[in-house]
């Protein structure tokens, strides 16, 4: 009778040993990059459905906008003042920039009022129209398909219309930069 021999199964202890002994100075700071690469990858993130879609870009909007309106003084109306960063927000241009350094990093004040201006001043008649939606659901009162009608669009299909014109808004938020320096330090 033979004798079958095992099948190879892998390193031997000793080789393992040497193996952790040898990772064991070893950070691990490539691998965590690699997971806050992947963690905040945004198509990864992409709403799934189109009231998760809506949520987020009214959210998107939403955050945008100083907290404070007011301050505690008067203007020369006789009613209060309002605070710097809103009236920044409503005075200024939505393709606003704030320079940090020399390196010449720009970043939008407001990227979704930035997103949606871009869009609305586009070359292409659909994607006015999209911004239109777009700026019906999130800013007006309507929902998606009947921002969608408002626009002239069927309605056996303008739920997928606005729906289409929501997601390609999303992507294109998601490549504006934003002020991370101000985000932390709030």
């Amino acid at each position: 009778m033979s004798r079958r021999r095992r099948p190879y199964l892998g390193p031997s202890d000793s080789q393992a040993n040497a193996d952790a002994l040898a990772r064991r100075s070893a950070t691990y700071a490539d691998e965590h990059a690699k997971s806050w690469e992947v963690r905040f990858d945004r198509p990864s993130h992409e709403p799934r459905d189109l009231r998760e879609l809506v949520r987020c870009l009214r959210r998107a909007y939403a955050d945008e906008v100083p907290a404070r309106m007011h301050t505690a003084q008067v203007d020369a109306g006789g009613t209060p003042a309002y605070a710097p960063e809103f009236a920044r927000y409503l005075y200024g241009s939505d393709f606003a920039t704030d320079q940090h350094d020399e390196a010449a990093t720009e970043t939008y004040l407001t990227p979704f009022r930035r997103a949606l201006a871009s869009m609305d001043v586009a070359a292409d008649e659909g994607t006015r129209r999209r911004a239109w939606i777009v700026g019906h659901v999130v800013l007006g009162d309507a929902g998606p398909a009947e921002a969608a009608m408002i626009e002239g669009v069927p309605e056996w299909c303008a739920k997928d219309v606005a729906e289409k014109a929501l997601s390609v808004f999303w992507r294109r938020l998601s490549d504006v930069r934003l002020d991370l320096r101000r985000e932390v330090a709030a």
